[in-house]
């Protein structure tokens, strides 16, 4: 009995063993597959019978510029898969909209397949044929989608209502075709008609209607995009015109595409010069005043300054809209008040505005900018401060006198403004407030700085200093946002010297605080060795010099002769 037992353990054991060594190398196997794995743009999976239940095969990996370009290859186009309505083809595969399980299943059956047989009985190269399911189910595809997301960016927006090649579909006082062509993108959706419409000043931002997932009167976002934007490609490409936008998914959705639409987009903000304005809508202005909305019955007055905000400047320095608003184009006050309402998540003002760790707020997208190579070399080593001086605070909520009446017990009342008086208000503000990154004057640069304080196994290091923050002060004069908050000639100064008085051209010697080694006292504050190490290397690597690198030790010190 003990015997059988002893061989029954070690033949679960074997078998054990067995199992655990068939699932590596499988798992092997599918490691090496996709190391193989082709990468491509066009990937598309489809999956359109999982709305009717779990699937009962996997998803097909399906390759759309491949079929694209066989069937350019055979003398067909794109009305061999889609269908055509009103002039335009019907994103669905050969449907216009989903029925029932059984006929979805027939029409991708019978148009993958019969498409695949036709070619097969011609001697032609194709797909798989009748039988060969796993051949496009396949669990483990050999093919790794490297699809980048796309969008609309501001500057992509910009070539839109600047191109000749698009017309308004609206006609003028005069009858001739409107200057804007907003409406032939831009549209609101009638329940009762089941139609679009386009409204006049009303233009949103397309995910303000358009989700990721469809509803029941709404396309997703992925099917309004594809629906209108490579239909028009299509209409302009057929029509002879040049520029006519991407047809294939590697056109918008592969890097090398997507690299060509941005040098396009650059090419074009800048031959419309710093004047123009990326995004036309009625009522936008060029500049507002940020404030609170009218306080609650009974809530404590508010003393917030107002800032006065540049929109036409941030539009050219963030990808989209939506880097700052949401799903609306709408004042973030309206939904962003001092108490806080469901509307805006109940998040507050002051958070909306100040939150760092969010890259929609104020703070929290310059601090995304900071991230820049040019910038991390001093900001990194500098310690976020939960509460900044009042000094930094001032730099966006302008201190300036406006005639704007107050009421009783309370702050001006901003919130009564019409836009063209905020307009004016925000004007009068920035008209005094520095935009440009300043310095001290070069003489007053010591032009070399000898750190010996250290000589033991290799020589004194000197630093070009001048050399340092001529280069530094050059990173920043591009930037305007670099230029208003570097505005005080002693602010570059204060990234490695910091602790040194606003202003002041002497600042004091880091032996002065970082003299011993280790203070248990104070454990946060290096000794000297660490701290011009910590503090230099860090900035080599932050803007990732290559001569010196950060670990190049003779790179600064010479080694000493014995």
């Amino acid at each position: 009995m003990e015997k059988g037992r002893v061989l029954l353990l070690s033949a679960g054991a074997l078998f054990a063993l067995a199992v655990v060594s068939i699932l590596s190398l499988e798992a092997q196997g599918v490691g090496e597959a996709q190391a193989k794995a082709a990468a491509r743009a066009d990937v598309v999976n489809i999956d359109a019978m999982s709305i009717y239940g779990k699937l009962e095969l996997p998803p097909v990996t399906f390759l759309h510029d491949k079929h694209t370009a066989a069937l350019e290859k055979a003398g067909k186009d794109c009305k061999s898969c889609h269908l055509e309505k009103d002039g335009k083809l019907v994103v669905k595969f050969k449907r216009e909209k989903d029925t029932s399980q059984a006929e979805v299943k027939t029409i991708y059956h019978k148009g993958c397949i019969g498409c695949h047989d036709d070619m097969a009985k011609k001697g032609q190269k194709t797909g798989p044929l009748d039988g060969a399911c796993r051949s496009c189910h396949d669990a483990k595809p050999k093919i790794v989608s490297v699809k980048q997301e796309a969008g609309l960016t501001n500057a992509l927006h910009f070539r839109h209502t600047e191109s000749k090649e698009i017309p308004s579909g609206l006609k003028d006082e005069s009858g001739a075709p409107s200057k804007d062509n907003c409406d032939r993108c831009h549209h609101e959706y009638n329940k009762d008609t089941k139609k679009t419409f386009y409204a006049k000043g009303k233009e949103g931002t397309c995910r303000s209607c358009h989700e990721a997932k469809p509803t029941k009167d709404v396309r997703s976002m992925s099917q309004a995009s594809h629906d209108s934007c490579v239909n028009c490609h299509l209409a302009l490409a057929k029509a002879g015109k040049k520029e006519t936008g991407p047809v294939l998914c590697a056109g918008c959705h592969s890097k090398e595409g997507q690299d060509k639409i941005a040098a396009k987009n650059k090419e074009a903000v800048v031959k419309a010069g710093p004047e123009a304005r990326l995004i036309r809508r009625q009522g936008m202005p060029d500049l507002t005043l940020v404030s609170i909305e009218k306080p609650v019955e009974g809530a404590k007055p508010m003393a917030m300054s107002p800032v006065a905000f540049n929109h036409k400047l941030h539009e050219k320095n963030v990808e989209t809209c939506r880097a700052c608003h949401h799903k609306e184009t709408a004042a973030c006050s309206k939904c962003h008040t001092v108490q806080g309402k469901k509307e805006g998540g109940f998040v507050q003002l002051e958070k909306a505005m100040h939150l760092a760790t969010s890259k929609r707020t104020c703070v929290g997208c310059h601090n995304t900018s900071k991230q820049d190579p040019k910038c991390a070399s001093c900001h990194d080593m500098m310690a976020a401060r939960k509460n900044p001086p009042k000094a930094s605070c001032n730099k966006c909520h302008t201190q300036g006198k406006l005639n704007v009446p107050a009421e009783p017990g309370s702050m001006p009342a901003y919130w009564a403004m019409k836009p063209e008086e905020k307009a004016a208000a925000a004007a009068e503000l920035l008209k005094n407030r520095a935009d440009k990154a300043d310095i001290f004057n070069t003489d007053d640069i010591p032009e070399k700085v000898v750190i010996k304080s250290l000589v033991n196994e290799y020589e004194a290091s000197e630093m070009p200093h001048r050399k340092i923050v001529l280069k530094l002060a050059e990173n920043m004069k591009d930037s305007k946002m670099s230029g208003v908050f570097h505005a005080d000639p002693g602010t570059l100064c204060q990234a490695c010297h910091h602790n040194t008085p606003a202003g002041s051209k002497k600042p004091p010697k880091c032996v002065n605080c970082h003299g011993q080694a280790f203070d248990s006292k104070q454990p946060a504050r290096p000794g000297l060795k660490a701290a011009y190490h910590g503090q230099c290397m860090s900035c080599h690597k932050s803007l990732a010099l290559k001569k010196p690198l950060n670990t190049d030790c003779v790179g600064c010190h010479k080694e000493k002769k014995k």
